[in-house]
Order: C-alpha cells, then structure tokens, then sequence
C-alpha cells in the first residue's frame, strides 16, 4: 500500500544548511539537504523546489540506505508563458480585470478558469499586464517529487545535487608595502551573477585552492571577498607559491601597480 505524503509534512520539514561548490568549471554544484517523514513501504514525497537557476537534467537524488525508485521534475521551463500554466493570477485590460487559473497561452491568447467561466482573451504584456502572488522563485523553481521505498518509518534526510550557472570565484591579493614589511593580504572573490538569494549557505572551493566558508550569504548580483590569507613575506617573490590571482601593490599607503602572482617578480 502506497502511503502519501503530502505538502504538508514539506512545508514542516527542516531546511539544512546547503552547499554550493565552487570549481575552476563552468559550472558549480548546489547541494540541497530536505528532512522528510517516511512511512514504512512506498512513499510519494515533496515537491522540493530547486533553485530557477538549476541544471534539472544532471538532477541526483541520495537517501543513505533509502532506494529512490523514481523521481518527477516540474516547472522546467524559463519561458514565462509555459510556467504561467495552472498558476493563479491577475490579469488588467480592456477596462476590467479578470482572476482565474491559467488554462492555455499562444501568441495572441490567454485562457483563464475564472469564477464566471472560462475566459479567452488577448494576450497583454508581461508582467505589465500580468501578475501573480507566488514569488518569482516560486514560478521559476524546477519541482522535485520522490517516490521512495522505506523498510520502517522514520525521519530521513535526501540530499538533491544538481548543477548551476551564473555564481563563478577568483582570487586576489593586496600587498601593502611599508618601512620594508610586505604584508599581503588573500582574498577569495565570489560573484553571484544571477537573480538568487543565497543565504546562510556553506561554501565549499576546489581547485587551485581548497577552502570551506561556513554560513554566507551572497545577494543577487553581487560581489563577496573573503580574507583567507593574512601574511608577512620577506620578499615578492615568494608570493609565486601561492595559488593564481591578481595583485594589487601599495606602496606606503599609495597605490603603486596591478599585477599577477606569476608575474610579480617583474
């Protein structure tokens, strides 16, 4: 007998801290961690929103001793009419305004499931014309469903990888130059160029350098530096040892030069 767990047990879940892991690729991989209540036997879970940004092709579900017999992925499209699809909204035209449930859109003509029937009209402009109450995350969010199969009921954690574009890293060094001492300071440059909201993430970096940062929070379309290194050095050139970055050289307070790790001995 399949036992179904609903919505509701989602919504009381408990939300891990998730993992991003960043590489010298193009890609960096986002690991999401979800608590679920299983019932012994089959069991039909979620959904989990994935972040809009999601690569939903390369998705991978892992539930320790738990067999994920199969999965469902929804919501996958950026185009905003496909994912308009079954949502509720708001539309203003013509002089009225029209709330239903979105049936079917084309080019020229939207559908709703309106409380006075079914209405076809001309499409207007979106969002101009168009609104909704759910979050933008929320229409643009791939929605994971697992089916499960559990030998006793207990409380499990699944961990969902799957790969995104768009949050990319570097490394850059500040060497500041006085009464002789070079002191240089390393940062580690984390670029979030997309519309999500990461918060209290661990970050973990592999590559040309190994760090974990635990609970940080990268705004859309932003910019983090991290201090990773702080250290005097006799001379420049030992800077070569450490890992590829740009160098920004001050000389008693003034800024003197931008250079690179492998060509600071020039």
């Amino acid at each position: 007998m399949v036992k179904i767990l609903t919505a509701v047990l989602f919504i009381s879940s408990v939300v891990f801290a998730n993992t991003l892991v960043l590489t010298d690729g193009r890609y960096a991989t986002y690991i999401q961690e979800e608590e679920f209540m299983l019932a012994e036997g089959e069991n039909i879970i979620g959904p989990i929103s994935l972040l809009p940004i999601a690569v939903p092709d390369a998705v991978k579900v892992y539930g320790d001793r738990e067999t994920v017999k199969s999965f469902i992925l929804e919501n996958l499209y950026k185009n905003w009419k496909k994912n308009l699809l079954g949502k509720f909204i708001t539309l203003e035209g013509e002089g009225r305004i029209i709330r239903g449930t979105v049936v079917s859109i084309d080019d020229k003509y939207i559908t709703i499931n309106s409380k006075k029937g079914f209405v076809v009209t001309t499409l207007p402009e979106f969002p101009s014309r168009i609104s909704s109450a759910l979050r933008w995350e929320e229409l643009f969010s791939p929605q994971l469903t697992l089916m499960v199969n559990s030998e006793e009921a207990k409380s499990q954690v699944f961990r969902v990888r799957y790969p995104i574009e768009g949050v990319s890293w570097s490394i850059s060094y500040i060497v500041d130059i006085k009464n002789g001492i070079k002191t240089v300071e390393g940062y580690v440059v984390i670029r979030n160029n997309t519309a999500v909201d990461f918060r209290n993430i661990n970050i973990s970096i592999k590559g040309r350098l190994n760090k974990e940062f635990k609970q940080v929070s990268l705004p859309p379309y932003t910019e983090k530096k991290i201090l990773y290194l702080k250290k005097n050095f006799t001379n420049l050139e030992e800077l070569s040892l450490l890992p590829e970055g740009a160098v920004y050289i001050y000389k008693n307070g003034v800024f003197v030069r931008k250079t690179n790790v492998k060509n600071i001995s020039r």
